[in-house]
């Protein structure tokens, strides 16, 4: 027999796109352009460095390389990269700041189990 592929989904929003509105998925979500408002996703968010966020992120996983204010619910990683501003509140299980990130804000951890009862 052949070799199956897998494909992967992916939604991307390219730099120079500009999103007001609830976005919401069941995929991975790269942002490189702007959005004003809410993202919730079963896959993991990756915020490029030219991308600026201006809401709230529910995802299992977050990495950040640009710009973002509002909150992050996570129940993996959350990854602020070096080069990223970050202002807001962070809840999650695991969180890595980079040299050079910025961050304001407050950062609760909290373990992946506990957040599956706390977040219904």
């Amino acid at each position: 027999m052949g070799k199956e592929i897998q494909q992967v989904a992916l939604n991307l929003l390219s730099e120079g796109t500009r999103i007001e509105g609830e976005i919401s998925a069941t995929n991975d979500i790269r942002v490189d352009g702007i959005i004003k408002g809410n993202i919730k996703t079963s896959g993991r968010v990756v915020i490029g460095p030219t991308a600026k966020i201006e809401g709230n992120i529910e995802s299992p996983g977050v990495d950040l390389l640009g710009l973002m204010q509002g909150n992050i619910i996570s129940s993996g990683l959350v990854s602020l990269r070096g080069n990223s501003t970050f202002t807001g509140n962070i809840t999650t299980a695991q969180v890595s700041v980079e040299v050079g990130a910025i961050f304001n804000g407050e950062c609760r951890i909290v373990p992946e189990n506990a957040q599956k009862t706390t977040h219904k």
